[in-house]
């Protein structure tokens, strides 16, 4: 009986997670995220397979290099943005916590990922948080940065894979879709006199080779002439000489 019990505690303990108790996969504690090393992804139910994890995690470490923007006006959109992922059978959080769509993933008072340093960029994040039945999300960033809330809700197209119990490619789809819509919401800071400049020395350099190019061609041909004539001069030296020593022929019999 005292072990039924004992058991039974663990499952609801495993279950029902608060934002005081979920596992950091950035602390010492990171095994208990199901991952091998420190990351940003977090599952300590195993809601994905140990392959599953890996791919996720793999994303979720690209996130931010691929939505990197380097001629940005904004020094952190040239950073790229941090993502984080939780997941969890229940959702995490208060008993009480009613919010739907939303994570406290990203809040102050349970944000043990990542800086909250106001003053850098390693502080802007964006959070998501899968559950066996919703996908929330969260995001600490400047407003300037931030998608509208229209353009998450393109993201909600994950649906089909929650009824087929597809929490893989649930999450995997969000990842990809979240990382483009920022790549597209990012491109718009862009300056495009630094592009030009990144442009200026790739056309010069173009241009020289041109150039080149054409010289080239130019001294091969002048090459290619004057050793057609001089073949040509030189036929026409052998040919005079056969005609003389032919002439000389004729003559000879004459005189003899």
């Amino acid at each position: 009986m005292i072990k039924f019990l004992i058991i039974t505690c663990l499952i609801i303990k495993a279950h029902s997670w608060t934002w005081n108790d979920y596992p950091s996969p950035r602390g010492p504690d990171y095994s208990k995220c199901g991952v091998f090393k420190p990351t940003y992804v977090c599952d300590p139910d195993g809601m994905l397979t140990d392959q599953e994890r890996k791919e996720i995690v793999q994303l979720v470490e690209d996130f931010k290099k691929k939505t990197k923007r380097p001629n940005s006006i904004h020094q952190c959109m040239r950073e790229g943005l941090r993502l984080v992922v939780a997941l969890a059978k229940v959702k995490i959080g208060p008993s009480n916590d009613s919010s739907v769509g939303f994570t406290k993933l990203c809040a102050n008072n349970s944000r043990r990922w990542t800086s909250t340093h106001a003053t850098k960029c390693e502080s802007n994040v964006q959070g998501i948080e899968l559950n066996l039945d919703s996908l929330s999300y969260c995001r600490w960033i400047d407003s300037f940065m931030e998608l509208h809330r229209n353009e998450y809700e393109k993201l909600d197209k994950t649906g089909t894979h929650f009824y087929k119990n597809n929490y893989f490619d649930a999450l995997k789809d969000y990842i990809i879709n979240l990382r483009m819509l920022y790549i597209h919401r990012y491109s718009i800071f862009d300056n495009p006199d630094v592009s030009n400049e990144d442009k200026s020395p790739q056309q010069s350099s173009n241009n020289v080779s041109g150039i080149a190019s054409i010289i080239f061609c130019v001294i091969i041909s002048l090459v290619l002439v004057v050793l057609y004539y001089r073949i040509h001069e030189l036929e026409n030296s052998i040919n005079q000489r056969k005609t003389s020593k032919y002439e000389m022929q004729l003559i000879m019999p004459m005189h003899s």
